[in-house]
């Protein structure tokens, strides 16, 4: 294959800040015009934005005007389609999460997760001001988190992995407890985790809520479509799911706009940050939809209110519901197993070229991290070049370690290209 040219970030350094309108829609459209066709091009990064296939339908039903130009319904009696459609993506969503309740969706998944951390506090009501957070968690949602709670007095502790399997380390969790969570804390792990592990929740959870006082179990999640094979945050007793959703029915978009899931236990409802959509009946005894809790403070006491959170991302939770409508469960389940053979199939694939080395022995799903052995190419470079041969290879973590994501967008014959230009690049 011929190169592909890059595009040198510095050119965004010659944008003058007094370009008229014309002039800034022609500098963008040359930048475009050099850039290489995405349609060519095997994706194979992850890290919390994953390359899906989206039916066709998605697009042309969200097209439709009632969708699509609508501000927030705040009178349900002439939004009852969308407020239908909202109340059809969290009754999906809790499905899927395994969650008593799901709010209308939230920015993102790393909002969703400083909006799960400050929950979390106010339930402890002031007595708990430590996050514990494994280290297998987004580093972008980490950064978010700490954003969010930078003018508290709110602590945040690491918890490492375990060396071998990438999974969150029990016993170094069990001492920031003992040593560090005597006034309550709120633990908070990734499943599957952003090294692609799958975390032992299991054993996680009853060290979790077996502490007195009770820490709060917060499980964030990047791919929510790893619950069509493996069990849901809910099953394991999570108290509050904070998810990205990008994956059901939403481009990747450059990084945005995205979709926040949010759910949590019933009895902590009423500390949920967003809305949620009800289903209640009509004067005429018909069924009807409507906001029934909405604790920011626009429709609330300042003082009262959960958070500050003006919006959310309806359109992209319509666009779930109708993703995941057309989806059906076994469709879920179908297209999750085939992104788990797949990414499966690459790293078997990989190993045997012993040009890289797993970097955790920990069960994945669809995504895994390798590290790779020709010290003479680092990660930044086999990922330029790769992305000459038209494959977008994974994500830098480390100088010498790669993650690397599959999904159904990835054919036998994308792994085999893979597989040919990494020897390529790395002999």
């Amino acid at each position: 294959m011929g190169d592909i040219p890059l595009i040198d970030e510095s050119l965004l350094e010659t944008l003058s800040s007094c370009m008229d309108e014309k002039t800034l829609y022609r500098f963008f459209s040359d930048i475009d015009s050099n850039l290489p066709d995405k349609n060519k091009f095997s994706i194979f990064a992850g890290g919390g934005i994953y390359n899906h296939f989206i039916p066709s339908a998605v697009d042309s039903l969200i097209s439709r005007s009632e969708f699509y130009t609508p501000y927030t319904p705040y009178q349900p009696e002439v939004s009852q389609g969308t407020l239908f459609a909202l109340f059809e993506f969290q009754s999906m969503i809790a499905e899927i999460s395994g969650m008593d309740v799901v709010n209308a969706s939230m920015y993102d998944g790393a909002e969703s997760l400083a909006e799960a951390v400050l929950m979390s506090i106010r339930l402890c009501k002031g007595n708990n001001n430590l996050i514990l957070i494994s280290e297998g968690v987004n580093p972008r949602f980490v950064s978010v988190v700490k954003t969010f709670i930078g003018d508290t007095d709110i602590k945040i502790e690491n918890v490492v992995l375990d060396d071998k399997t990438g999974r969150t380390n029990i016993e170094d969790l069990k001492f920031k407890l003992k040593s560090k969570g005597k006034n309550g804390a709120t633990v908070v792990v990734q499943q599957p985790n952003y090294f692609g592990v799958i975390e032992d929740l299991e054993e996680l959870e009853p060290v979790i809520h077996g502490f007195n006082p009770r820490p709060f179990l917060i499980v964030s999640s990047t791919e929510p479509y790893s619950f069509g094979v493996i069990s849901p945050p809910g099953f394991y007793n999570a108290d509050i799911f904070a998810g990205e959703g990008n994956s059901f029915g939403n481009y990747m978009n450059f990084g945005g706009p995205l979709l926040g899931l949010f759910g949590a236990k019933k009895e902590y409802v009423r500390q949920m940050p967003g809305r949620i959509v009800g289903k209640t009946k009509d004067s005429r005894n018909k069924d009807a939809y409507s906001f029934i809790l909405s604790t920011r403070e626009q429709h609330i006491r300042r003082g009262a209110a959960t958070s500050n959170i003006c919006t959310n991302s309806s359109l992209n939770a319509v666009r779930a519901a109708i993703y995941l409508s057309l989806c059906s469960k076994e469709g879920f389940s179908e297209i999750s197993l085939l992104n788990l053979k797949l990414s499966h199939i690459l790293k078997e694939k990989l190993l045997k070229t012993k040009l890289f080395k797993l970097l955790y022995s920990g069960d994945f799903f669809n995504e895994f991290s390798l590290r790779i052995l020709n010290s003479s190419v680092n990660v930044a470079k086999f990922i330029k070049e790769m992305a000459k041969r038209e494959i977008l290879a994974g994500i830098e973590i480390s100088e010498s370690d790669i993650l690397i994501s599959v999904t159904e967008n990835n054919s036998l014959s994308d792994i085999d290209g893979y597989i040919k230009n990494a020897k390529a690049v790395l002999t």
